[in-house]
C-alpha cells in the first residue's frame, strides 16, 4: 500500500513568541534601562536596584522591585526573613502565597533567596539590599525576577518580595502576615515592574 506522511503544523514560530514578548514589554515602561543592563542596575525614584539575574532570552522575563523602609534596625529585618526560611523546614512558618518554596542563595546584596512554585513547576530569583537610615530604620531594596520567558506573573515576583518582609499590619482580605521574631511596620513603599508584573497582597495571602 501506499505510504502517507504526516505533517504536522505548528502556526507560532519562535519569531512570533519573541515579538509578543517585546510587545508586551514596551507596554511596560520599567523593561529597558541603558547599557542591556536590565538585570542589574534597575532604578525606582533615583535609587539603584541590585537584581539577581535572569536565564530568560533577551531579559524577557517579569519582574519587581520593591523599596520600602522598615521601622526596624536592618539586623532585626534580616533575622526575620532568615527566620521564615528557615521556619518552612519545622512548620513554624509557610509562605502564604500558594505555599512556595524559598532557600537561601548567594546572589549578592544583604540577603538572597530562590522560591519554587507551589506546584514545583518554576524557580525565581530573589536579591534583598538593606541599608541603615539616619533614624535607625533600614531601608528595604528587594528585587525578584523571573527566570522563563514571560509578560504576566499574577502578582507572582511582588509576593516574592513581600512575604519576607510583611507584618501584621500587612493585610488583605481578611488575611494579614506572620512574622516570628520581629513585627515591623514599613512605609514609603514603591514598586516598579518588569514586563507587564503586578501588583496585589491579596494574592500574596490567598492560601
Amino acid at each position: 500500500g501506499a505510504s502517507s506522511k504526516v505533517v504536522s503544523y505548528y502556526p507560532y514560530t519562535h519569531l512570533h513568541i519573541v515579538a509578543v514578548m517585546l510587545a508586551l514589554a514596551t507596554a511596560s515602561s520599567a523593561w529597558w534601562f541603558p547599557s542591556g543592563a536590565s538585570t542589574r542596575d534597575a532604578t525606582v525614584d533615583g535609587i539603584d536596584l541590585a537584581c539577581p539575574d535572569t536565564s530568560a532570552p533577551f531579559g524577557l522575563a517579569c519582574g519587581m522591585k520593591v523599596v520600602a523602609t522598615a521601622k526596624a534596625s536592618c539586623s532585626d529585618v534580616l533575622e526575620e526573613m532568615h527566620a521564615r526560611v528557615d521556619g518552612q523546614a519545622d512548620g513554624s512558618w509557610h509562605d502564604p502565597h500558594n505555599r512556595g518554596t524559598y532557600a537561601v542563595q548567594k546572589y549578592g546584596g544583604s540577603f538572597s533567596t530562590s522560591r519554587l512554585t507551589g506546584d514545583g513547576k518554576f524557580t525565581d530569583k530573589q536579591l534583598f539590599t538593606l541599608t541603615r537610615t539616619g533614624s535607625g530604620s533600614c531601608q528595604i531594596q528587594a528585587c525578584s525576577r523571573s527566570q522563563v520567558p514571560s509578560g504576566l506573573d499574577a502578582g507572582t515576583n511582588y509576593c516574592n518580595l513581600k512575604m519576607l518582609f510583611c507584618g501584621s499590619h500587612d493585610c488583605a482580605g481578611g488575611r494579614c502576615c506572620k512574622p516570628l521574631k520581629h513585627d515591623f511596620t514599613t512605609a514609603g513603599e514603591q514598586t516598579e515592574k518588569f514586563m507587564q508584573s503586578s501588583v496585589d497582597l491579596g494574592v500574596c495571602l490567598k492560601v
